[in-house]
């Protein structure tokens, strides 16, 4: 017990000390997607760690094949949920946390939130009063998160079950990106609403981001880095440029692993996502005709993601991996296409099942003002052979998907070695190849406003109104270009924020003193 609270001035002869019996309140911290450490349950083999560069590099990069990528984290059949386990055996964080699991999730990512919140210095009462053992809960992030949700209200029970020698009847969580989904999964889909003081999410894509859209169709590249960026800020150009070869320079290498994760589907935008304008309609084709549409009129799952021919697909079905087909993929999969949508189907039911459910006392913050898609516009153009050529690779452009007159698709590497000799050589190209037409198909560059992958509206759509927050009704908080720099305010490092780090322990301290203060009320 505590034994330092006095009832009156030590010099008073009538003193009286009161011993305390703290109560144990647990913080978990949830990451996000790729924010946990993977192996392969097999045979122990190593198969997800952003703490490890060389290995990262080497594996996804060097031999990073779309095919590999797939086999290592789904893999060569249909994706099975524990195919991977989490790796709790991480040499960078600290060794007297082991029984914490800190080693389940990236250290260069989440070490900043979980030193702060492990090292902060509670204000009085809640220094004398409550205890705040902090864990973090990895997870197979490729799995459906209602799987995961469960697996996080049994890791709940468990952490509690530890702590027998005082009282210790809930949690409070901490949440990145997807682990927003996670913790929202097991309160509402699995019982630990109950065993959960409150909830602090940190940019939750809480109704989808169209980002994962974008990057399942031409990959992990920017859109807006240019030369002038590889001048200015040559460190983060090639961070940047490592980055895209490990998740996927194209929709190909993205799609056949991403449309093979359930999780991965699941922060699609949903049915109830809107834009920071708050239209509904977050996707735009313009056909080179001059036409234009808006989707989705109702369901995104229907009208976008289930479509196989139209260019706005979410998927190309060559992508998934058709066996013998010729830009196919071999894997083990008879039929690709409908394992892809058996996927779907579970992100879709996730979806309507989690709907916008949000714990009563929930806390929610997001970075915001740097370029992020909010909406996707595709723009069809028609081009010569020879000048197709020249765009997509002498100047860069990025056209995820060629297809000629007929609808045949063009494979952009052949198209490449036909042209090279006469782009390089100052010699003109056949006649021919100045009459063959194609149609290139491109997204243009994201300007809405958010953290570069979730949009300002998806990251505060929850209605956080928690009871704890006496100052307004509201807690949701923005980060903004006057809080920190627009590194510092990137979705997948952001946690190492001061900023975000403020909020989050300012959050947990408004919780604590509400459970304080309803707790001597009585």
């Amino acid at each position: 017990g505590v034994e330092d609270l006095e009832t009156a001035p030590r010099s008073d002869p009538l003193i009286n000390k009161i011993v305390v019996y703290p109560e144990i309140i647990p913080i978990i911290f949830v990451p996000g997607i790729m924010g946990s450490r993977l192996v392969i349950t097999e045979n122990q083999d190593k198969a997800w760690d952003p703490d490890a560069l060389g290995f990262m590099g080497y594996r996804y990069g060097v031999r990073g094949t779309p095919e590999k990528r797939k086999s290592i984290l789904v893999g060569q059949s249909v994706h099975i949920s524990d195919h991977l386990t989490v790796d709790n055996n991480n040499k960078k964080a600290p060794s007297d946390k082991a029984a914490f699991d800190w080693g389940s999730v990236a250290w260069r990512f989440y070490k900043g939130i979980l030193n702060a919140i492990s090292s902060h210095q509670w204000p009085f009462p809640l220094n004398i009063c409550f205890k705040f053992p902090v864990y973090a809960f990895g997870y197979n992030w490729t799995d459906s998160n209602h799987a995961s949700g469960r697996k996080l209200a049994e890791y709940i029970e468990t952490v509690i079950a530890t702590h027998t020698w005082t009282t210790c009847r809930r949690v409070i969580l901490v949440t990145h990106s997807m682990g927003g989904l996670v913790a929202r999964a097991a309160c509402k889909l699995h019982g630990a609403e109950s065993r959960v003081v409150g909830i602090v999410h940190g940019t939750q894509p809480t109704t989808g981001s169209p980002a994962a859209y974008q990057r399942m169709k031409q990959g992990f590249r920017d859109l807006h880095r240019t030369a002038w960026d590889w001048l200015i800020s040559p460190l983060e150009s090639i961070k940047n440029k490592v980055g895209e070869r490990v998740l996927g320079p194209n929709g190909q290498s993205v799609t056949i692993v991403m449309a093979n994760m359930p999780g991965g589907l699941e922060l699609l935008p949903n049915q109830l996502y809107r834009t920071n304008d708050g239209k509904a309609q977050w996707l735009t084709y313009n056909l080179s005709n001059g036409r234009r549409v808006e989707l989705p009129e109702k369901d995104p799952y229907r009208e976008i993601y289930a479509k196989q021919h139209e260019a706005f697909r979410l998927v190309n079905p060559v992508w998934l991996g058709k066996i013998d087909d010729e830009y196919g993929y071999n894997q083990k999969v008879e039929d690709p296409w409908n394992a892809y949508a058996e996927n779907l189907k579970l992100a879709k039911e996730f979806h309507q099942d989690l709907e916008d459910y949000c714990h009563e006392e929930t806390y929610q913050f997001y970075s915001t003002g740097l370029n992020t898609a909010d909406t996707v516009t595709i723009a069809s153009r028609k081009y010569s052979a020879q000048d197709l050529a020249v765009k997509h690779y002498s100047q860069g452009k990025t056209f995820f998907e060629i297809l000629d007159e007929t609808g045949n698709m063009v494979d952009p590497h052949a198209l490449w070695m036909e042209h090279a000799p006469y782009i390089y050589g100052n010699t003109p190209p056949p006649a021919s190849s100045a009459r063959k037409k194609l149609y290139a198909f491109a997204i243009e560059p994201p300007t809405g406003s958010g953290d570069g992958t979730v949009p300002d509206s998806s990251a505060q759509a929850l209605d956080a109104k928690p009871e704890s927050y006496t100052k307004g009704p509201d807690g949701t908080v923005d980060i903004n270009e006057k809080d920190e720099s627009g590194a510092k305010r990137e979705h997948s490092s952001v946690f190492n924020s001061r900023t975000a780090q403020q909020i989050t322990l300012k959050a947990i301290e408004n919780l604590c003193k509400h459970v304080f203060n309803k707790q001597t009320a009585h």
